[in-house]
């Protein structure tokens, strides 16, 4: 069975990550696991107005479970529900239990509005989605679920993304999702792209088993071109391949997927490069 880690910080748009997951859930056969992360500052306890550690485990324990349970009676207990309280930095304690665990997906809230130190330094779900190992969903507040049937695959010649490929073949072999393999080009170049090129070559050995199209669309503005092809496509997904940054770099440079995530109310996946497979 698939395990699911959804991050939970009583915001709404955590509970809109995790009325997607559960459904998401229910339809891969996988379980889930509610995580919260009780920030590792003295300033915590002074939040709870009470005196011991734990305390603040304690009263935190208590509210996720009375969350998990009203989760199950809310979705008629379609899947079954785990929780899970660690004391840490959240994203960085979120990814490190996704990785010792070997989750299966991580279904996480992003937020659109973030202060200046979040800008600098990444919010929680900027940190897991360059940490994690495995698949993260971005869920935006009110994002509902709807099964993927229309998925867009965004493709770079930069990325090293054949493992990503198989990663989103496993999860596909669920939906069979019609897959469009887009990849966005700034100028009109008569030579093909590299990773269409490749992407050609993969499914010569292997034909996958829905439909899918490899395309070149061209466009002066990245980030745009993929929110107007999305919507121009009626996409239920998008699927982009994280390229890997070093931490310090990633204070100062947003990715191409974490500007595309952003304000664009549409589930996406984002999948690491050359990420190890583990079935």
């Amino acid at each position: 069975m698939s395990r699911i880690l959804v991050p939970i910080d009583h915001s709404h748009v955590a509970e809109s990550a995790a009325n997607y997951a559960v459904q998401l859930a229910s339809v891969i056969d996988a379980e889930i696991t509610l995580i919260h992360v009780i920030n590792a500052s003295l300033s915590a306890v002074d939040n709870y107005f009470i005196d011991s550690i734990d305390e603040v485990f304690n009263v935190s324990n208590k509210k996720l479970q009375q969350f998990a349970d009203e989760l199950a009676e809310k979705f008629n207990n379609k899947v079954a529900i785990q929780i899970e309280v660690k004391f840490g930095v959240p994203g960085f304690a979120i990814a490190d239990y996704a990785n010792a665990n070997k989750v299966d997906y991580i279904v996480t809230g992003m937020r659109d509005r973030h202060n200046l130190i979040e800008r600098l330094l990444g919010t929680t779900s900027t940190i897991i989605t360059k940490m994690a190992q495995c698949p993260v969903l971005l869920i935006h507040e009110n994002t509902y679920w709807r099964r993927p049937e229309k998925v867009i695959f965004t493709l770079d010649d930069s990325s090293d993304f054949d493992e990503s490929i198989h990663k989103y073949l496993v999860f596909n072999k669920t939906f069979s999702a019609k897959t469009d393999f887009i990849h966005i080009r700034s100028e009109d170049e008569a030579t093909q792209s590299p990773s269409n090129v490749v992407l050609q070559e993969m499914f010569m050995e292997k034909v996958p088993e829905f439909a899918f199209e490899i395309k070149t669309i061209y466009g002066g503005d990245i980030v745009q071109s993929i929110v107007d092809y999305s919507i121009f496509e009626k996409a239920d997904l998008l699927v982009m391949v994280h390229r890997k940054r070093s931490i310090l770099d990633g204070f100062f440079n947003k990715s191409l997927t974490l500007k595309t995530a952003e304000g664009f109310h549409l589930p996406i996946m984002v999948l690491e490069e050359n990420i190890i497979l583990d079935k």
